[in-house]
């Protein structure tokens, strides 16, 4: 299974250095907007963005914590 990490880039900046594996890219997409989600919810930061990236492919894709904002 491919590992994923997620970076949390916003005011301050947390590199994920272990990363988790997921079957697909689907599964770490869904697992990052939850993230995301939590992170909004539990700090209240809302600039910034969860960024993903996997050994194969390096950046894949960011979720803007923005887009959970309620």
């Amino acid at each position: 299974m491919p590992l994923f990490y997620f970076h949390i880039i916003s005011e301050d900046t947390f590199l994920d250095e272990e990363g988790t594996s997921f079957e697909s890219e689907q599964d770490a997409m869904k697992h990052a907007r939850e993230l995301a989600a939590e992170l909004v919810r539990s700090t209240g930061v809302v600039k910034g963005a969860i960024v993903v990236e996997n050994d194969d492919a390096g950046g894949m894709f960011e979720v803007p914590l923005s887009s959970w904002n309620n």
